[in-house]
Formats: structure tokens, sequence, C-alpha cells
């Protein structure tokens, strides 16, 4: 059960600044052998990161098509095609 809960608190930092998930180490590991200064660094670390926060997504193409112009979505990874549209009108 112990790998469980790894995995889920893996998922769970996920979502913030990865400076959160060493924070929270920091503050856990500070409070556990009463160590004030590790505590305040590890909160300093976690206002940071949620400060900080993720990374926003990128756009990566754009264009615009004329009226009666056929288009197909294609979506790469790497040099392969994961994923296709069919012809859009």
């Amino acid at each position: 059960m112990k790998g469980l809960g790894y995995a889920a608190r893996r998922w769970w930092f996920r979502r913030f600044h990865r400076s959160v998930r060493f924070g929270w180490m920091a503050v856990s590991s500070g409070a556990r052998s009463n160590d004030l200064t590790r505590v305040g660094a590890g909160a300093v670390m976690i206002a940071f990161g949620l400060v900080k926060g993720r990374k926003s997504r990128r756009l990566i193409y754009k264009t615009s098509i004329d009226v009666e112009q056929g288009t197909t979505v294609r979506v790469m990874k790497g040099r392969r095609p994961i994923a296709e549209t069919t012809p859009i009108r």
C-alpha cells in the first residue's frame, strides 16, 4: 500500500510547480525534527511554487481557411501521427 500512497502524492503534486513538492518535503521533515528553519524554508518554497504556477499552454500552430475549402487536422507525436480528423468542410 505504500506504493499507492506514493503514486497518489505524485499525481496530486503534478498539478503544481515542482517547488511545491520540494517545499512540502522540507516542511514535513522539518516538522518531524523540530527544525523551524527548515519548516520556514519549505513554506517559502511552497508559496513561491503556488505564485509561479504551472506553465501555461502554448499555441503551436494557427491558420485560417477560405470558404468552401476543406482541411484535415492531424496530431503528431514526434514523427508519428497519433490522430486525424475527417475532412472539415
